[in-house]
């Protein structure tokens, strides 16, 4: 039988405005279904961005500077970059401010775990009040913390350099792909495409979601801090829970179902790779390819990268080191546990209040007819 989804809908009386809990059917198909055209041309460029970062870091003996700015990089470029310019240097620019805001908090608070995690919930709450920053800069400080060594550079401007250059790679891959395809539009007289509209909902409507994004974050850094600490990937927990909470509860849940079922086989495919021990150019290799998917299958459906993404990311964190063949299945494990989480926090209270005012539009029409 198919699945039902809760929707909401706001009918007028004369006593005002009563939201109504009503339900429309879903299918599994919905995880899937098409919701935007595949973008292959930009995502071969920005590919290509990543593969020369660790390929000439690679070169150069400094493989980890390396994964520093291939980190800063993805975090900039995804989930996905406009096609007109105005569009996409407004939006490169923000997210560089994002990284670069989110990689300091993580540099000030390194080694005072307290502090670490205050900026974690702040950056996840405060990245959804600004348009088009979202989960960037909370992403930001979870994975720059986690990527830095220990006993490293500590609070110096110097260790914010590698996420800059990222940033800075990633307009020029852009760039980069724009120049290719105006020359193929202007000789193939094709029209240019529109103006992408920017979020516009003020800071008021984004309050509540904002609300709900900090309250859930500092549940997953709660839960966190109570896992052992030689459990390689319990970060996980943080970022699940920043991704997958949305404005609305029907959002929520389908985008719970695409992490959860995109996430299963994304852990298969870590496992195999890591399982295999690719020497750091096949995982090069392997990551660029991944990454080609993942950019290129985004638009068209966020399943697609939740599927392609993770094993990107397992192989950036560590480049040129690995994580052990089960570092996808304690991913998955984690983002299981940010379910549960995003459910309690986000999903369930909009159910219990929705009911109740949908109890209350009933009550309202049983007086008037009585």
């Amino acid at each position: 039988m198919p699945r039902r989804r809760r929707t909401v809908r706001t009918v007028p009386t004369t006593d005002g405005a009563v939201r109504v809990t009503v339900f429309r059917r879903w299918r599994a198909a919905a995880m899937l279904r098409p919701v935007g055209v595949g973008r292959w041309a930009m995502a071969v460029w920005l590919a290509a961005g990543l593969g020369a970062i660790l390929t000439v870091s690679d070169g150069l003996g400094h493989p980890d500077v390396g994964s520093a700015v291939a980190l800063g990089f993805v975090l900039t470029a995804v989930p996905t970059l406009p096609l007109t310019w105005r569009s996409a240097l407004s939006t490169m620019a923000i997210r560089g401010v994002a990284v670069l805001g989110g990689a300091a908090l993580a540099v000030l608070t390194a080694g005072h775990p307290g502090a670490l995690a205050i900026a974690v919930v702040a950056a996840a709450g405060g990245g959804v009040l600004v348009a088009r920053v979202g989960p960037t800069v909370g992403l930001a400080v979870v994975l720059v913390a986690v990527d830095m060594p220990a006993g490293g550079q500590g609070p110096s401007p110097a260790a914010l350099l590698p996420y800059v250059a990222g940033a800075l790679v990633v307009v020029v891959a852009w760039a980069a792909w724009f120049g290719c395809s105006e020359v193929a539009r202007v000789r193939r007289a094709r029209p240019r495409p529109g103006a992408e509209d920017a979020e516009r909902s003020g800071l008021r409507g984004r309050y509540p979601h904002a609300l709900r994004v900090g309250v859930a974050v500092a549940v997953a850094v709660l839960v966190t801090g109570l896992l052992p600490d030689d459990l390689a990937g319990g970060h996980w927990l943080i970022t699940c829970v920043l991704l997958t909470v949305q404005p609305t509860a029907a959002d929520t849940g389908l985008r719970l179902a695409q992490r959860i079922s995109g996430n299963t086989v994304g852990a298969l495919i870590a496992a195999v790779v890591l399982g295999t021990h690719p020497s750091a150019p096949a995982a090069a290799v392997l990551t660029v390819l991944l990454f080609t998917l993942a950019m290129a299958l985004r638009p068209v459906n966020y399943t697609w990268w939740a599927i392609t993404g993770p094993p990107v990311l397992l192989m950036i964190s560590e480049y040129p080191d690995q994580f052990p063949w089960y570092e996808g299945a304690v991913r998955l494990a984690m983002n299981l546990a940010g379910a549960v989480i995003v459910l309690v926090v986000a999903v369930l209270p909009g159910y219990f209040r929705n009911t109740r005012l949908s109890d209350s539009v009933y009550k309202i029409q049983r007086r008037r007819s009585g």
